[in-house]
């Protein structure tokens, strides 16, 4: 998956997306995936998450981090989260990722949990002060 914004992009509440500059060091990406599922699937996950983050890491994610609510919330639901610099470096872990064999065991690994373990999708945010 490739992202074909620079580390510049910004929205505008009147212009929608829009390329602007930001003051140096603003740009922070987080990616978060949303997992739902039995306790025993979602402490599965904690464990994958704890060996997954040092993967994630030595691909240019930083602060690997999996969070549950303490309040509110669903507490069949968790929330895995890494971070990036930039577009770009969030575009090239995605590359690196899906070409590594820890992709390949883990969607497998996903799979078989089934329906026990559901993956509720990935989203990229950014910060926006």
């Amino acid at each position: 998956m490739r992202i074909g914004l620079d580390k510049n992009f910004t929205m505008t509440p009147d212009k929608g997306c829009a390329v602007q500059p930001l003051r140096r060091n603003t740009m922070l990406i987080t990616q978060t995936t949303t997992w739902e599922g039995t306790p025993t699937a979602i402490e599965a996950v904690v464990a994958g998450s704890r060996e997954a983050a040092p993967i994630h890491e030595g691909l240019g994610a930083t602060n690997p981090r999996l969070m549950r609510s303490v309040s509110g919330g669903d507490v069949h639901q968790v929330e895995y989260m890494i971070d990036f610099d930039s577009f770009e470096a969030q575009g090239k872990f995605s590359d690196a990722i899906v070409d590594s064999e820890w992709w390949t065991g883990m969607m497998q690994a996903v799979a078989a949990a089934y329906p026990d373990l559901r993956n509720g999708g990935t989203r990229l945010t950014y910060n926006a002060i």
